[in-house]
């Protein structure tokens, strides 16, 4: 019977393993990652990687899932204690976005089409979608029940809001904008959501 300290250890090597492959693949890319590249990083033989990993796709998706976990929490920890609807949603806009460009690797999974072939890409972008449709829905759905908002449609709303948010990404991951830039990005994108482009007479 293992003791749990050899547990531990085993879980604080993978970890490593994890960790050193999110910054070699966040470096050079997916398709230009090699297995010695990880086990250099991590100062690990490559022999120590395939103890806990079957492939470099296998140690790709422990690399997605772990910062699909921070990007998740990150998100939760920031909306979870603000009342008002519209701060709330805001800051779930806000930290969505900054978040986004401390997860290069599960971004690059969401965007890249020549990862179409790995066999959890696709499950993975359709959780992703459905999973944010939900979250922007259960905010608009607080929102109407506190009379912030008037939606006809909670469903086809957040479908909307999402689509636009993805629309907004590349170009704001691509201009590297500063959290103070970014900030300023999202109030501006949120000012028309909230209020139009309509002057109001």
């Amino acid at each position: 019977m293992e003791s749990n300290s050899q547990n531990s250890g085993r879980d604080e090597v993978r970890e490593q393993l994890v960790q050193a492959a999110r910054q070699v693949f966040v470096r050079f890319g997916y398709k230009k990652t090699a297995l010695d590249d990880i086990a250099r990083e991590a100062r690990k033989g490559k022999s120590t990687i395939y103890y806990y990993f079957k492939s470099k796709d296998d140690i790709f998706k422990a690399v997605i899932d772990a910062e699909a976990e921070i990007r998740a929490k990150t998100i939760d920890d920031q909306i979870s204690t603000i009342d008002d609807p519209q701060q709330k949603l805001k800051t779930y806009i806000y930290v969505r976005m900054l978040t986004l460009q401390k997860v290069g690797n599960y971004y690059e999974a969401i965007k890249n089409d020549l990862l179409d072939n790995l066999y959890f890409v696709n499950s993975l972008r359709t959780n992703h979608f459905d999973a944010e449709i939900n979250l922007v829905k259960e905010l608009l759905l607080e929102g109407i029940e506190k009379e912030v908002y008037t939606i006809q449609n909670p469903e086809l709303t957040a479908k909307t809001i999402v689509t636009l948010l993805q629309g907004f990404e590349v170009p704001l991951i691509l201009k590297n904008l500063s959290d103070e830039e970014l900030q300023k990005s999202v109030d501006e994108m949120l000012n028309i959501l909230f209020f139009g482009i309509v002057a109001k007479k």
